[in-house]
């Protein structure tokens, strides 16, 4: 399945020490339930994210079949078959998200449409927009992986 392009931005939060991942995608024709849509917010929930009841006070779901790689250049969120779903540039990480997100091996994702998510807002107001998200069933989410790819010189014996 060939990813399409779809709007999006992302906040990158620690609460309480955890790693968060908000994603707000762009709204689609009013007309289309979100997980009819053909677009990135249902190729997560087909990869394993939950639709969400509430998010205040619930415990995200794990084992869902995609994860985040960290490159050189760019954090890339791809499925199982290697599709490149979200691109994020590398300089636009907050330092202390990367290095929290990298020492577990993880990050709680969430993933939104149309939440009015501000990069201005406090930790508090985007997750009170993800709740409020969550009552239209606009909203999805899981603990995903989160990795660097190992890169080393070859062993060699002589």
């Amino acid at each position: 399945m060939a990813a399409t392009d779809t709007a999006a931005a992302a906040r990158f939060l620690l609460v309480r020490g955890m790693p968060l991942v908000v994603v707000d995608l762009e709204p689609v024709d009013d007309d289309v339930p979100p997980l009819l849509a053909d677009d990135l917010f249902r190729r997560l929930v087909d990869g394993g994210l939950l639709v969400l009841p509430r998010f205040l006070g619930l415990e995200l779901p794990k084992g869902a079949r995609v994860g985040f790689t960290v490159t050189a250049d760019e954090l890339v969120l791809e499925d199982e078959a290697e599709t490149k779903l979200l691109r994020v540039p590398r300089g636009a990480l907050e330092r202390a998200w990367l290095d929290r997100a990298l020492a577990l091996k993880g990050t709680m994702l969430v993933v939104g449409r149309d939440l009015g998510i501000d990069p201005d807002q406090s930790g508090l107001a985007v997750a009170e927009s993800v709740e409020a998200g969550c009552a239209d069933r606009r909203v999805a989410g899981a603990v995903v992986g989160v990795a660097e790819p190992r890169t080393g010189l070859p062993l060699l014996f002589g």
